[in-house]
């Protein structure tokens, strides 16, 4: 799979608005099958909200249902072309330590890819 470029692999982008609790993110996940939410304000791509930060959250004994995706979200959104090969995708997510990054085409955000995928 290392010579495959990541635009084979990547993912729809499912997004959620700013002001939606944590709680409709991970529902929202649930029901999509993604560990992963762009959030999406005025057409921009703002952030991302991952199982990551639930986890974050819920060990600070934080009700997600009380708390804006806003708040919890990383920022900013990390990218990499489309037409990067997989394994250099792969490496610089190990270098980052990142699950997950954008995947952009003519500087517009089109998908995402997780680890996940490139281990499959």
């Amino acid at each position: 799979m290392s010579d495959k470029q990541i635009l084979e692999i990547m993912q729809t982008i499912y997004s959620i608005h700013p002001d939606a609790s944590v709680e409709e993110a991970v529902q929202k996940m649930s029901s999509q099958g993604t560990d992963a939410l762009l959030i999406k304000h005025a057409g921009e791509y703002t952030g991302i909200f991952t199982k990551t930060d639930l986890i974050k959250l819920l060990e600070k004994n934080i009700d997600p249902a009380e708390v804006s995706v806003s708040t919890v979200m990383s920022k900013p959104i990390l990218s990499l072309d489309a037409n990067t090969s997989v394994k250099e995708a792969r490496q610089k997510m190990i270098e980052k330590k990142l699950r997950h990054y954008a995947v952009t085409q003519n500087g517009k955000i089109t998908g995402l890819i997780s680890i996940l995928e490139m281990n499959s």
